[in-house]
C-alpha cells in the first residue's frame, strides 16, 4: 500500500512538472485556453508561460522577468511564486487585503480616542516649563538679533564706503579725461618772466611775441597763449606758467619733442599735462632715480 501511495505522489509530481510550463498556441486563444492565460490578459503567440506553485496562475515569461529562458529551464524552477504570492523579507509594503484594511480601521479609531488624552498630557508637561523656555528663547533671539544687526550695519557701512570710493574714483577719472581733452593741443613753458604792462591785452601781446621770437614757434602753428592761474601779489618774483595753444597735435608733438620736452633759448617746452598725468610722470622719474642710485657704478679704467 505504501508503494501504491508513493507511486501516486510520483505521478502527481510528474504531472505538476509537466504542466509547470505551457506554450501559447500559434492561433487565437479559444475558451479552453483561458486557464493558461496570463493576468496581463494579452495573447502572445508562441510565448512560454510558467505556473505559480501557490495560486496556480500562469504568467508569461516576459511579464515576470524570465524572458530568455527555454522551456526546459522553466520546468527546472522549484517552488516558484508569482508577484502576487511572493513577499520579500526586505519589503515593508503590506498587501492590501481585507484583514489589513480592518486592522488599519481599528488602529485609526484607537488613535482618535487616545489623541485627546495624549494632547492634554503633553500640554501639562509643556506648560510647566514653557515660561522658562520662552524667556531663554527670547534672550537668545535678542542676542542673535543684536549680533546680526551689528554685522548688517558693518556690512552696509563697508558697502557704502566702497560705493563712495568707487564714485570718487569714477568722478576723478571723468575729470582727468575732460582735462586731457582740453589740454591736448597745449604746450607749457615754465619760469618765463611776466610782462609789467598795465593792461592784460598788452601783457598777452608780450607773451605772444615771446612765443614767436624767443621760442621760435611758427605763426601758422600758433593760436593763442595765456598765463595759468592768478598772480600772487605777495610773491613778486613768482612767474606763472605760460600756456601756448597750437593748431594741431602734430605741432604739439613737434615742439615738445613728442612729449620728451624741448629746450629753446634756455626755456623748456613741455606738454600741458593735467594733474594726474603730472603725478604719474613725477613718480616714474622718482622710481628711475632710485634705480639708478641703487645700481652699481661701472669702473672706468684709463688705458695707457
Amino acid at each position: 500500500m505504501n508503494d501504491s501511495n508513493d507511486k501516486k505522489m510520483t505521478d502527481k509530481k510528474a504531472d505538476s512538472t509537466r504542466n509547470k510550463v505551457v506554450k501559447s498556441p500559434e492561433k487565437t486563444p479559444s475558451s479552453s485556453d483561458n486557464e493558461f492565460l496570463c493576468p496581463c490578459r494579452k495573447y502572445i503567440g508562441g510565448e512560454f508561460s510558467v505556473g505559480c506553485d501557490q495560486c496556480e496562475k500562469f504568467w508569461h515569461y516576459g511579464c515576470v522577468g524570465l524572458k530568455g529562458l527555454t522551456e526546459e529551464m522553466g520546468r527546472l524552477l522549484e517552488n516558484w511564486l508569482c508577484p502576487d504570492c511572493f513577499k520579500s523579507p526586505h519589503s515593508y509594503k503590506e498587501s492590501d487585503n481585507e484583514e489589513n484594511k480592518a486592522l488599519r480601521v481599528i488602529i485609526k479609531e484607537e488613535l482618535q480616542l487616545f489623541a485627546p488624552k495624549l494632547t492634554n498630557s503633553l500640554n501639562n508637561v509643556i506648560n510647566s516649563s514653557t515660561e522658562k523656555t520662552v524667556n531663554k528663547a527670547v534672550h537668545l533671539y535678542s542676542e542673535v538679533t543684536a549680533k546680526s544687526q551689528k554685522k548688517v550695519i558693518e556690512d552696509l557701512s563697508t558697502a557704502q564706503a566702497s560705493e563712495n570710493v568707487i564714485s570718487k574714483v569714477q568722478t576723478k577719472m571723468h575729470t582727468d579725461a575732460y582735462e586731457r581733452n582740453l589740454r591736448k593741443l597745449n604746450l607749457c613753458v615754465l619760469k618765463v618772466p611776466e610782462s609789467k604792462k598795465d593792461t592784460s591785452k598788452q601783457r598777452q601781446e608780450e607773451d605772444a611775441k615771446f612765443c614767436l621770437e624767443t621760442l621760435k614757434i611758427e605763426k601758422k602753428d600758433f593760436i593763442s597763449c595765456h598765463r595759468a592761474g592768478k598772480p600772487d601779489p605777495e610773491k613778486s618774483d613768482y612767474c606763472r606758467s605760460l600756456i601756448i595753444k597750437t593748431a594741431d597735435e602734430e605741432s604739439v608733438n613737434y615742439y615738445s619733442n613728442h612729449g620728451k620736452g624741448w629746450k629753446e633759448s634756455s626755456y623748456w617746452i613741455n606738454l600741458d599735462l593735467c594733474r594726474a598725468d603730472r603725478e604719474i610722470r613725477f613718480l616714474a622719474r622718482k622710481e628711475r632715480k632710485k634705480r639708478l642710485e641703487g645700481a652699481p657704478k661701472k669702473n672706468v679704467s684709463n688705458n695707457p
